[in-house]
């Protein structure tokens, strides 16, 4: 069963701006398939772990805010895309006193009995790490190759 998806986006981002972890967990099936490799070093896929990923959030980015511009539904196929800004202030240990502020989507890819069984999220967490102070500058790199020369790699043509 799929949810009212304008009504679910919305208690969504009420829940992640609540910076209550069981607000969010409510929100998702037990199995819930959690993918945001930009974040976390692999898919979430059990409850646990799930409570590690978002209590972590709320460490390194203790005052972050999200707030929706535009969202987009395939209410037939239960899938939706919430485009969002976020910001706020970078890591105590990294940047307390930086500033940050981009844009992402949360994709809705399923959902089992009501609630959100299959995620995905899409940011751009290296211009966040360049507001904070923490990444130098791209410099006119394109592509890969301004990862690369992160690592002082020489990127391939």
């Amino acid at each position: 069963m799929t949810p009212d998806l304008r009504d679910f986006a919305t208690r969504w981002l009420e829940a992640w701006n609540s910076h209550e972890t069981e607000q969010v967990l409510a929100l998702l099936h037990p199995e819930c398939r959690w993918e945001d490799t930009v974040f976390w070093p692999h898919v979430i896929t059990d409850r646990e772990e799930m409570t590690r990923y978002v209590d972590r959030i709320w460490r390194v980015m203790p005052d972050v805010w999200f707030e929706e511009v535009q969202l987009f539904t395939a209410p037939e196929e239960g899938r939706a895309v919430v485009l969002f800004r976020q910001g706020g202030s970078g890591p105590p240990q990294l940047a307390p006193d930086a500033r940050f502020e981009t844009q992402g989507c949360d994709i809705f890819l399923g959902f089992t009995d009501g609630l959100l069984s299959h995620y995905l999220a899409q940011y751009e967490i290296t211009d966040m790490m360049r507001q904070l102070g923490v990444l130098p500058p791209r410099d006119g790199a394109v592509g890969g190759a301004y990862l690369l020369s992160l690592l002082k790699a020489e990127p391939a043509d």
